[in-house]
């Protein structure tokens, strides 16, 4: 993702009201969502993930992704068949309130979860709690002020070396 795109993630609300554990999702590699996939199934999951978006050429046959890779889009990853990953991207220097409000109806629709991967955090589904996570999160940061997100950026990896 570029440094301006806020993501979020999507999971099977219903593995959550099982008792799956978002944060059993992270580890020092990052987030991965395929165990919260196992057993959902949807008939009309790709043509609900597609209707805000149109579809664009993926660079792998296990990635179906619509909209762009510079500004906002939805990708559907698969391992072996199976879906692994549902993310949403939105270009925050120029958002896009249909697409903001679309996505919060497909995931109702879809029984799908939101979560923020950057604070790991799920978000109910409401389309003001969304826009105050992208409003909250670095690529906001970035796109208010570029030269504070690049010296923070800066003295964090010197902190770090």
């Amino acid at each position: 993702m570029a440094v301006w795109q806020f993501s979020i993630a999507f999971v099977p609300q219903d593995w959550i009201d099982a008792g799956g554990d978002v944060h059993s999702l992270f580890d020092e590699r990052g987030f991965d969502a395929a165990a919260a996939w196992g057993s959902y199934r949807h008939p009309n999951l790709e043509q609900i993930l597609g209707s805000a978006l149109s579809q664009r050429k993926s660079w792998h046959s296990d990635l179906i992704a619509w909209g762009s890779e510079q500004t906002d889009g939805i990708q559907l990853s698969r391992r072996k068949g199976k879906v692994s990953s549902v993310v949403a991207y939105f270009d925050l220097r120029q958002p896009n309130m249909t697409l903001v409000q679309q996505v919060i109806h497909m995931a109702q629709e879809l029984r799908l979860a939101i979560v923020v991967v950057e604070t790991s955090s799920v978000l109910p589904l409401d389309v003001d709690q969304l826009l105050r996570a992208a409003a909250e999160s670095k690529a906001a940061h970035f796109v208010l002020d570029p030269a504070s997100y690049l010296a923070q950026m800066e003295t964090a990896n010197s902190q770090a070396t």
